[in-house]
């Protein structure tokens, strides 16, 4: 049977309020957490953007926005979880579990923030198709699934190596 060390479960409480906080700070001001999406694409594609409040950055053009959809708060709060859950207790000092929770969290915000910015950028040249938001959902699952895989067998290497 699968137990939880008392240590270990502080850790996952203090895991799932950091999700929270995260959530309610990225949703609360999506001008600024957007703005990694807005500048990339901008370099990318050489868009301008005009911003709405509580939309997001819409294209000049009015070809497509950049919302609050499109921020990957949950595949950030999905990857953070998975490290958190697969290897938080492979540590054994409180200390080491602190410092695998930290870079667990950048690890996990740089990642999704990655793989939000490659999905839209990969959406954009289908933005006139018919069925651009099938096309769009395909491959955000597609890159949503390929970003765990990756991340969970890169961090499984690391800390058996160890």
């Amino acid at each position: 049977m699968w137990a939880v060390k008392r240590s270990d479960f502080f850790f996952y409480v203090l895991s799932l309020m950091l999700c929270a906080v995260s959530y309610f700070v990225l949703h609360g001001n999506i001008e600024l957490a957007l703005l990694p999406h807005k500048v990339a694409l901008e370099y990318l594609f050489n868009y301008n953007f005009n911003f709405i409040e509580n939309v997001g950055y819409e294209q000049v053009g009015g070809l497509f926005i950049v919302g609050r959809n499109c921020l990957g708060v949950k595949l950030f709060i999905n990857l953070f979880l998975l490290l958190v859950l697969g290897f938080l207790s492979k540590c054994k000092e409180v200390r080491h579990k602190i410092l695998a929770l930290i870079k667990f969290y950048f690890l996990a915000a740089l990642v999704a923030l990655s793989v939000t910015i490659i999905r839209i950028a990969a959406s954009i040249p289908f933005c006139s198709w018919e069925r651009f938001q099938l096309i769009h959902n395909l491959i955000s699952l597609g890159a949503y699934f390929m970003a765990g895989l990756v991340l969970y067998y890169i961090v499984e290497r690391r800390v058996n190596a160890i």
